[in-house]
């Protein structure tokens, strides 16, 4: 387990050294990398999944105590999002489904969907340097606004209703 959490937090480290800034500028909308993600429901969520939506798609990290405030935070305003018309998906770094699941109830968050990260996702969002770090992905699988660090549900649904108009 350490072993895994170490070479996460390599990853992270080194990605945030080498990997070039702004990937996802606004002003060149970036297509969202397909994924599939085990969720801890037994559920492979995928972006398809969430065609013709809005995706509010979430990395972290067990281990990030940012991570835990913010999803506790977004938790107690899951509905505000789901009557938004935005779909929420916690995506875990961590590969140890006990600890997540233990986490998220620890913490506030286990009513969300969440889904485990693979080898393929953490390549395809590779530019994901920091945690956590929201993706606010459009209906057509266009990612519209990234969210580093704090997860402000106001401006997501503000983000959307603005797309809306």
């Amino acid at each position: 387990m350490r072993e895994i959490v170490n070479k996460i937090f390599l990853f992270v480290i080194i990605s945030t050294l080498i990997l070039p800034m702004g990937c996802a500028k606004k002003s060149q909308p970036m297509k969202a990398p397909f994924f599939e993600a085990k969720g801890l429901d037994g559920k492979i969520y995928t972006l398809n999944d969430y065609k013709g939506k809005y995706l509010f798609l979430i990395f972290w990290a067990t281990w990030c105590p940012t991570c835990k405030k913010e999803l506790k935070n977004l938790a107690a305003n899951y509905e505000s999002l789901e009557k938004a018309g935005i779909k929420v998906l916690l995506a875990c770094m961590d590969k140890n489904p006990e600890a997540v699941k233990k986490t998220a109830e620890d913490n506030g968050f286990a009513n969300m969907p969440i889904a485990i990260v693979s080898d393929q996702m953490m390549v395809d969002y590779q530019w994901v340097r920091f945690l956590p770090t929201g993706v606010l992905i459009d209906p057509s699988g266009t990612i519209i606004e990234r969210f580093v660090g704090e997860l402000p549900v106001e401006e997501v649904i503000k983000a959307v209703r603005g797309q809306n108009r």
